[in-house]
């Protein structure tokens, strides 16, 4: 019989928080750029833009990913952040092209890939109930 320990809890180095950062930062552009890329995707002659739910429960992932490394608020925000700059440097970019398009479902994707993940890792996480009261 084998028994097991649990690791004892302790708060990960900078190298270590500055890796999974780098790598959080990575996910929220490439799911960015993706949801952005097929935002306009068409069945048929109806819009189906089924990406503003992939990046809006991908989003909130990383949020939720980047809060188990530190109870600091701005760690849990940086996947947001990254997706919210991410986009809006998709529609700064050279060439004026502006490959999501303004309107509802532009609307739609900033508000579902960036600013309720950014709301729940920010105001959300003080809406939670403390352990200490009844």
């Amino acid at each position: 019989m084998t028994t097991t320990t649990a690791a004892p809890d302790r708060a990960p180095t900078p190298a270590e928080l500055g890796v999974a950062l780098s790598l959080l930062a990575v996910g929220a552009a490439a799911s960015c750029v993706l949801a952005a890329a097929w935002l306009t995707m068409y069945v048929g002659t109806m819009p189906v833009p089924v990406t503003v739910v992939a990046a809006g429960a991908w989003s909130l992932a990383l949020v939720r990913i980047a809060s188990m490394w530190s109870d600091r608020a701005i760690v849990a925000a940086f996947p947001a952040l990254v997706w919210i700059l991410t986009l809006i440097a998709l529609d700064l970019g050279p060439g004026g092209d502006m490959p999501v398009p303004v309107g509802l479902r532009g609307l739609a994707l900033l508000a579902a890939g960036g600013l309720i993940p950014l709301w729940a890792a920010t105001l959300g996480r003080s809406l939670r109930p403390d352990a200490h009261r009844r």
